[in-house]
């Protein structure tokens, strides 16, 4: 099975015990399919970066999994189903779990560095350059 990270957004209209019903519908979705949850991060209201569904802000939450192809359809199918959630993505976490203790380890984050490319002449890549007006020159003497 593979580790999967699933972060979802609920409407901001509700209170606490709503959301607390509806994230441990998540969970039971992912344990109903032999999956297993790690960690659980409750990130709470935040302004969304332009409207959802008519939405300004959203209740953020954040799963971290293990499950098969079979979890990730019926997430999928879940979250379309209930209007609750506003927005979800589901992806593969590229972290680690702590076999003994089940805590989750992050990953450090890749840094990206340009590969080297040789320093090309200023020149175009045609072989002719801005000056060369030599067509040009013998019109004007006729």
């Amino acid at each position: 099975m593979r580790l999967y990270e699933t972060t979802f957004i609920l409407g901001p209209q509700a209170d606490e015990a709503t959301f607390d019903r509806q994230i441990n519908a998540v969970t039971d979705v992912i344990k109903r399919y032999s999956g297993k949850v790690f960690d659980e991060d409750r990130i709470g209201i935040r302004r969304l970066a332009y409207p959802i569904k008519k939405y300004t802000q959203g209740y953020y939450a954040r799963l971290i999994f293990t499950g098969d192809n079979g979890v990730l359809t019926e997430l999928d199918r879940f979250y379309r189903l209930e209007e609750a959630y506003i927005r979800y993505l589901t992806v593969i976490f590229e972290g680690t779990i702590d076999e003994e203790t089940g805590k989750v380890a992050k990953p450090m984050p890749k840094v990206r560095t340009r590969p080297e490319t040789p320093s090309e002449d200023a020149s175009p890549k045609d072989g002719a350059s801005k000056d060369d007006d030599s067509s040009d020159d013998s019109d004007k003497d006729e």
